[in-house]
């Protein structure tokens, strides 16, 4: 049923015919004996109508929007009102709909731009056609599937036919204020952080179009494949409390053997205002035609993290795998000479193992030996030792291939020593490993991005990311409502004449 033009009187009477015709259905149902599914699915399409019928009552309550014949802008600007009220559409969650109501503009004629809608200023209305929790709820769509499969699934529930390019236009918008919204956040309640700041960074490829593949600089360490994946940089900050733990612990967790972790029954802390970004390389045209990587974006984001969470004094870890790139990023974007406090630079534990197995594969031909090995040799590491595989290399007259994988393991743990003193940072209570991120890289990554046969845009991927970010994050609702309000201040640039006005219809 069209509202369009209808009164206030006329509105308010659809919505109680419509109420009251629901629970006349409810009542038939019942007597007739109909499923719950079916009834489910009717209700709920009555209560699409009602909502229909109250968001039409609630466009036309304000009046018509009518400030007299000019109004006075603190400037002195005079801004002339329409001759004739405007048609408005509008669609939200409910479906279309379509209402007039005066505008102003800064000159008389109608071919001038609109600066003043009081209505829409008053009822805080987008300035497009969708409603802010219609965009908001395709993009929850979007957020888990493929556009197509997101269009679908939204017609199925709210019985709305969206196009495929909508969604991805919305996509755009939200993504691009999501990424404003991260470099802006501000800094959470001291009394909510833990007693340790923790940076930690990973990367994971992305599948690209081929073109946008190109642009692009390969991965920072090159894969054996790469194909049109490019890197996008992971990078996280939180804060947790100090959990001290020792290195029979550690081995106990690494190996799952829960009887004989001696700590076991201790709560482990949980990191707090856990936030996380991922970018790709850019390109800065005016500086250079090549790319700046992703982790120097991204730690350079952490950078700014640290700086408005850190407290004095306060010990900072930098915990990472060991790709060089992002300790080179770290070590540009994250020193902080004016804060004397402690810093940690921790090399993943469990990145450590993985070496350790390579090397238990080359001493031993069977499981058990080998988990014997690595259970010894992990526990000689995290007690401060990490020499002794070259000697018994010699020992045992390792050649060939078998000495190169032995080589490339004790050279792996020659460059990041200085990063393996865990007898050290397991007495101060520090995390070890890089679980945080290692599930962003899962969850807010390869769930989406990485699904079959999807290849991204560069500018597409990014701002998936970045809303997934956003998403994944305690901060969806304070991004939504930050959003709405930088567009009532674009696009309403005059609504502080409201006070002033009374525009609600009696």
């Amino acid at each position: 049923m069209s509202m369009a033009g209808a009164s206030e009187s006329d509105k308010v009477s659809v919505l109680v015919k419509l109420t009251e015709e629901l629970g006349r259905f409810v009542h038939r149902a019942a007597g007739e004996g109909q499923s719950l599914r079916e009834v489910e699915r009717s209700v709920f399409d009555r209560l699409l109508l009602v909502g229909r019928a109250a968001i039409d009552q609630f466009l036309v309550l304000p009046g018509d929007g009518d400030l007299g014949d000019t109004v006075t802008a603190d400037n002195g600007q005079a801004l002339f009102r329409s001759a004739e009220p405007v048609a408005r559409p509008l669609r939200t969650i409910f479906g279309e709909h379509h209402f007039s109501a005066f505008v102003y503009r800064k000159r008389r004629h109608s071919h001038t731009p609109i600066v003043l809608r009081p209505v829409d200023a008053r009822l805080s209305l987008p300035s497009g056609r969708w409603s802010p929790l219609l965009e908001e709820f395709t993009q929850l769509f979007c957020l888990e599937g493929a556009s197509a499969s997101a269009a679908e699934a939204f017609a199925r529930i709210f019985r709305q036919q969206l196009s495929v390019d909508t969604l991805e236009e919305v996509n755009q918008r939200m993504g691009a204020a999501a990424a404003e919204f991260l470099d802006g956040l501000d800094a959470p309640p001291r009394n909510e952080e833990g007693d340790l700041l923790v940076v930690t960074a990973d990367g994971k490829g992305v599948p690209l179009v081929q073109a946008d593949a190109a642009r692009l600089c390969c991965f920072e360490e090159r894969p054996r494949r790469p194909g049109n994946r490019r890197m996008a940089t992971l990078a996280s900050v939180y804060s947790v409390d100090r959990h001290v733990r020792t290195p029979e612990d550690i081995i106990a967790a690494l190996f799952r053997d829960e009887r004989e972790q001696p700590n076991r029954g201790a709560v482990r802390p949980k990191p707090c205002h856990k936030r996380v970004i991922a970018r790709f390389p850019k390109v800065f045209e005016e500086l250079a035609e090549k790319p700046i990587s992703g982790s120097i974006i991204a730690l350079s984001w952490a950078a700014a993290e640290v700086e408005q969470r850190r407290r004095t004094g306060q010990p900072l870890v930098r915990l990472m795998d060991g790709q060089t790139s992002l300790w080179d990023a770290a070590d540009a974007c994250l020193v902080d000479e004016r804060d004397p406090g402690p810093v940690f630079d921790i090399l993943d534990i469990v990145h450590v193992a993985s070496y350790v197995w390579r090397a238990a594969k080359v001493f031993h031909t069977h499981r058990e030996p080998q988990e014997a090995f690595v259970r010894d040799r992990l526990l000689r590491i995290l007690h401060g030792v990490i020499q002794g595989l070259r000697h018994r290399a010699t020992r045992c007259r390792l050649a060939g291939a078998a000495r190169k994988e032995v080589d490339t393991v004790c050279g792996y743990f020659t460059t990041h020593a200085p990063r393996m003193q865990y007898d050290k940072y397991l007495a101060a209570g520090c995390p070890i490993a890089t679980g945080v991120i290692e599930g962003a890289c899962r969850h807010l990554v390869k769930d989406r991005m990485e699904r079959s046969g999807m290849r991204w845009t560069q500018p597409h991927a990014q701002t998936m990311l970045d809303l997934r970010a956003v998403h994944q994050s305690s901060s969806w609702d304070d991004f939504h409502q930050q959003r709405i309000t930088t567009q009532q201040a674009s696009s309403q640039p005059f609504q502080n004449l409201l006070p002033r006005q009374t525009i609600l219809a009696g």
